[in-house]
């Protein structure tokens, strides 16, 4: 008796003809296959792939950031003095803060956004926009003019430095100066600055590298008098001082006004919150601010010849907390310094060089 099977074998159904027949020599019935071919169904209608006429695209960080521009102004101002580039200016931004990447990748991003009245820009018009930005002195500082009327009143102005170092040759601001991340390159200056009130920066400046952050600030208040905003204070963080920064500004001729933290390193400082110790105890200094209680005066401080206002805080708090962590930290040195025995003082020495941050070593004599 014949009959027919199916098989699957990855996936594709494959036809055998099945015999029986009888052994008479093992004396048990037995099947032979043989092979017939692939299943085909033949009733399944061939269908023609179709090509979809539908493209998709990204839409909602786009129109985030091109909602942002348009409330924020941005938009208006930027076409009213690019008005042939303004929305590729706009779409090159966007691309930085959505993907943050280098700009000859732009096009391909531009393929899945939905940005249609951006022009197609590959790595050689990029550089072309950019050139004739670069170029565009007198339209960048009129930006400039019309995005702080824009923004007025303006009742806070913060400015930070930050340096960029680089490997490049070709970048006449790329200079050798003091270097914020320890690294040994040459770099450009960035000076930032930025509107209190309205969250949103005003400007920036590059500066060669080797321009000291003293003459940044200078040239920042030059700059920021030009259109016509005044009465400018700085605040300085502990970083920027040193003896030549402080007098420097304070005997400029731009009338630098700026407030400066100063370090407990210094013996004057030591001198005058020793000297103002109990006043800054009693109670008719407290006040509170962001629910901690803080103890204020106003002293008089001299400072290398130079007349300033001391303005002296203290938080109670603060220094009770201080000081239970640095002796919690001291006494973990201590306990490791229990079991150890030197033979030498010169390898105790080295022991704690090696072993103990420099501010707890000079418990350990």
């Amino acid at each position: 008796m014949a009959y027919t099977v199916e098989q699957k074998i990855k996936g594709r159904t494959y036809l055998y003809k099945v015999e029986s027949y009888w052994d008479k020599a093992k004396k048990q019935s037995r099947q032979r296959r043989t092979y017939i071919g692939p299943k085909r169904n033949v009733n399944k209608d061939k269908t023609k792939q179709i090509r979809s006429s539908l493209v998709s695209k990204g839409q909602g960080n786009v129109f985030l950031l091109r909602f942002l521009s348009d409330k924020l102004g941005l938009t208006e101002i930027l076409k009213s003095l690019f008005p042939d580039n303004y929305q590729e200016i706009l779409a090159l931004a966007f691309y930085e803060i959505i993907e943050a990447s280098a700009l000859y990748l732009f096009p391909y991003w531009l393929d899945e956004h939905n940005l249609p009245r951006v022009k197609k820009m590959y790595s050689p018009d990029i550089s072309k926009l950019c050139d004739i930005l670069g170029r565009s002195q007198s339209q960048r500082v009129e930006f400039v003019q019309k995005w702080i009327e824009h923004l007025k009143p303006i009742s806070g102005i913060f400015y930070d430095i930050t340096s960029i170092s680089s490997y490049s040759t070709n970048v006449d601001f790329i200079e050798w100066g003091y270097n914020r991340d320890k690294e040994n390159l040459p770099q450009l200056n960035m000076g930032v600055t930025f509107c209190h009130n309205h969250s949103l920066p005003i400007y920036y400046n590059l500066y060669p590298g080797s321009i000291v952050d003293v003459t940044t600030l200078k040239n920042c208040v030059e700059y920021l008098k030009v259109f016509k905003l005044k009465d400018i204070l700085f605040v300085l963080d502990r970083g920027f001082f040193s003896k030549a920064n402080v007098l420097e500004m304070n005997n400029s001729k731009s009338k630098v006004s700026f407030v400066q933290p100063l370090p407990f390193s210094l013996k004057k400082v030591k001198t005058l919150i020793k000297k103002n110790k109990r006043l800054l105890s009693d109670l008719s200094s407290a006040f509170k601010f962001n629910e901690e209680i803080l103890h204020y005066q106003q002293r008089p401080f001299e400072f290398d010849g130079n007349e300033f206002d001391a303005h002296i805080f203290f938080n109670e708090k603060s220094e009770v907390e201080q000081k239970h962590n640095f002796f919690s930290v001291l006494f973990e040195y201590e306990e490791k310094f229990k079991d150890k025995s030197f033979k030498v003082l010169k390898e105790y020495l080295k022991y704690r060089k090696l072993n103990i941050p420099e501010k707890y070593r000079d418990y350990f004599k």
